[in-house]
């Protein structure tokens, strides 16, 4: 008679496999790679809806909170860019395929190079030549986050390239002003539709 724990000749019954110390290590390794994945999400975690709209709002070009580009830095880093200006002074980032198709890192590498090498005045024409073609094309209309960008940029009036210096305890605080530099100073400008100029003028 074959009972419920009975098994057939020749079989062992099926044993569980024990934990080695090697799974643990296993285990362990996946929840810190887990962990250093989530990290970011300490920024937001915990704080007022308005301040973690303003944090991920300011998280984006030139600088970033997320340890690749924040840690060793000694809270401060310079940072060569582009900075569009409209008839009422208002800073606008503009988009960095308005330089080039790579991705941003990249263009800001390019960037960071050609201000370094004395080129300034020929990425701000660049970028001024992009937002006078942008315009003309009227590619403004639509809901679509490239249409939204692109009606925030046709207010631009002037193109600079600066040097900024930030501190990233300013820059990451909640408030109106914290993505102001504590530096900077123009290396070249443009009119969007005229001819670039190279400067050198400290502005904050």
């Amino acid at each position: 008679m074959i009972t419920p724990h009975s098994h057939s000749p020749g079989t062992k019954p099926e044993t569980a496999v024990p934990v080695t110390a090697r799974d643990l290590w296993a285990l362990a390794g996946y929840t810190a790679f887990a962990g250093v994945l989530l990290a970011p999400l300490r920024h937001y975690v915990g704080k007022p809806k308005q301040v973690r709209r303003a944090k991920f709002k300011h998280d984006s070009f030139p600088l970033s909170t997320y340890p690749m580009f924040s840690t060793d830095r000694k809270g401060r880093i310079i940072v060569p860019h582009v900075v569009g200006l409209t008839a009422e002074g208002e800073r606008i980032f503009l988009h960095h395929r308005h330089y080039g198709t790579g991705g941003l890192n990249q263009v800001r590498k390019q960037i960071a190079r050609g201000v370094r090498g004395g080129h300034a005045a020929a990425i701000a024409q660049r970028y001024a030549n992009s937002l006078a073609a942008e315009r003309q094309e009227g590619r403004v209309n639509g809901s679509s986050a490239g249409a939204i960008r692109r009606r925030r940029e046709a207010a631009v009036v002037s193109v600079l390239v600066v040097r900024s210096r930030f501190i990233f305890a300013d820059y990451f605080s909640a408030g109106e002003h914290s993505i102001l530099p504590k530096e900077e100073t123009v290396r070249a400008r443009c009119v969007v539709g005229g001819t670039a100029e190279l400067v050198e003028e400290p502005t904050a």
